[in-house]
C-alpha cells in the first residue's frame, strides 16, 4: 500500500496541533520521561475527563485544524471520557499517529471495544454538527520502533469508513472541518529542520491535552481543542537537554519549546501534529506543512528541556509511509489506552 504515493494528490497543504498537561513527579529512585500520552483508565466512568486547556496556548477551531483527530475508547461513554491520544488525518481513511498511543507493550490497559477516531468537531463533549466518529478497522506500526528511546515513534491507522464520500479531498481554507493534511517530505527546508543560530523559527500544535505544567499535579483535560506556538530547538541543543538524563535525541526526533515562555505540548498530545506555515507572509491554515507528531518529553513545559517529536521527514518514516509495512500493532481491543506513556530512567544526583 503505497500511501503517499496513492494519496498525495488528494492531500491539501495545512497543519496544526498542540497540547497541554502536567509533568509527573520524579521520585528519589527514578526520573520518569513521559511520552505525550498518560494513561486514564483509571478515571474512566467518574464523568467527563476533559476540563481545562493547553500549556501556554489559546482555544482554536476545528476549522484551523481540520486535520486534527482524537482517538478515544468508545466503551468509555464519550471522547471526551474516552480521550487518549491525538492524530493527523492524511487522506479519507488513513490518519498517522504516535506508534505508542496504539502499540500496547508495558502500558497496555484493560481490554476495550476498540479505537475510534472524532474528526471534524472543536469539542470532545459536545461534537459539533458534521462531526464524524469513525472506528479504526487496522494499525500498522513503524518497523523501527523503539518504545524504550522513541526512535521513529509513528503509526498508520486505517479507518472503516471514509471520512468524505467526494471524489476531491476537502481543503484546509479556514472553513472546512474534515480536511487531510499534506505530507510533503520535501516542502520543509533543512533549515526548519535544523534551526541554527539565526532568528527562532515558529511552529504550532494542538490538541485537547492536559494543562498544567506543575509536577504531580492531578490530570486537567480540556473539552475544546487548543493550540500553541513554539520556537524550534537546534538539535545539538536539544541533545545536551537529554543528555542529562540519559535520553538519545535520533535523526527521527524534532525538538521545539522549553524555552522562558513555559509553553508546550502535555499529556494527552500523543499523535497530534506539530506544523510550520511555510508562506511568506504567514497565512494560517492554508499553507501548514507537516513537520512532526508529538512524542515525549521530560514533564510538560518543565525549563530546560524541549518537547520532542517525530520527525516526519526523516528517509525511514518517509519509508514507511510510502509502503505501508509495518508491525501490525496489537488486536484493537487490547492496545495502549493511555495519554502519555513514561520511560523509567535512573535521576541524576539531586533528582528528588
Amino acid at each position: 500500500m503505497a500511501v503517499l504515493g496513492a494519496l498525495a494528490c488528494a492531500v491539501s497543504v495545512c497543519g496544526a496541533s498542540v497540547c497541554s498537561g502536567s509533568a509527573v513527579e520524579p521520585s528519589s529512585s527514578e526520573t520518569i520521561l513521559a511520552t505525550r500520552a498518560v494513561a486514564r483508565a483509571v478515571a474512566l466512568g467518574s464523568g467527563p475527563h476533559a476540563h481545562a486547556s493547553i500549556v501556554g496556548g489559546q482555544s482554536a477551531s476545528i476549522a484551523n485544524f481540520p486535520f486534527q483527530v482524537a482517538l478515544y475508547d468508545p466503551q468509555a461513554g464519550s471522547p471526551a471520557q474516552g480521550f487518549f491520544c491525538g492524530g493527523v488525518i492524511i487522506d479519507a481513511i488513513h490518519v498517522i499517529t504516535a506508534a505508542h498511543c496504539v502499540s500496547g507493550g508495558a502500558h497496555q490497559m484493560a481490554p476495550a471495544a476498540g479505537i475510534e477516531v472524532l474528526a471534524g468537531s472543536t469539542s470532545l463533549d459536545q461534537p459539533t454538527a458534521g462531526s464524524v466518529r469513525d472506528p479504526v478497522q487496522s494499525s500498522v506500526v513503524d518497523p523501527g520502533y523503539e518504545p524504550f528511546s522513541g526512535n521513529e515513534d509513528i503509526a498508520l491507522l486505517t479507518l472503516a469508513h471514509p471520512l468524505w464520500s467526494s471524489s476531491s479531498a476537502p481543503i484546509v481554507n479556514g472553513l472546512d472541518t474534515i480536511a487531510p493534511l499534506a505530507f510533503d517530505p520535501g516542502a520543509a527546508p533543512a533549515a526548519y529542520s535544523n534551526p541554527g543560530a539565526g532568528p527562532a523559527t515558529l511552529v504550532t500544535a494542538s490538541g485537547w491535552g492536559d494543562v498544567e505544567p506543575a509536577p504531580g499535579h492531578a490530570p486537567s483535560y480540556p473539552t475544546s481543542l487548543r493550540a500553541v506556538k513554539l520556537a524550534l530547538v537546534s538539535e545539538s541543543t536539544c541533545e545536551e537537554q537529554y543528555a542529562t538524563i540519559e535520553q538519545p535525541i535520533t535523526s527521527s526526533m524534532i525538538c521545539a519549546g522549553g524555552g522562558s515562555a513555559r509553553a508546550d505540548t502535555c499529556y494527552g498530545d500523543s499523535g497530534g501534529p506539530l506544523l510550520l506555515d511555510a508562506d511568506t507572509p504567514a497565512r494560517p491554515p492554508r499553507d501548514y506543512v507537516l513537520l512532526g507528531l508529538v512524542d515525549f518529553g521530560n514533564g510538560c513545559a518543565q525549563p530546560g528541556f524541549a518537547g520532542v517529536y517525530t520527525r516526519v521527514s526523516s528517509p525511514e518514516i518517509v519509508s514507511f509511509l510510502n509502503s505501508g509495512a509495518g508491525k501490525s500493532a496489537a488486536a484493537l481491543g487490547t492496545q495502549a489506552k493511555h495519554k502519555k506513556k513514561r520511560r523509567r530512567k535512573r535521576p541524576r544526583r539531586g533528582v528528588h
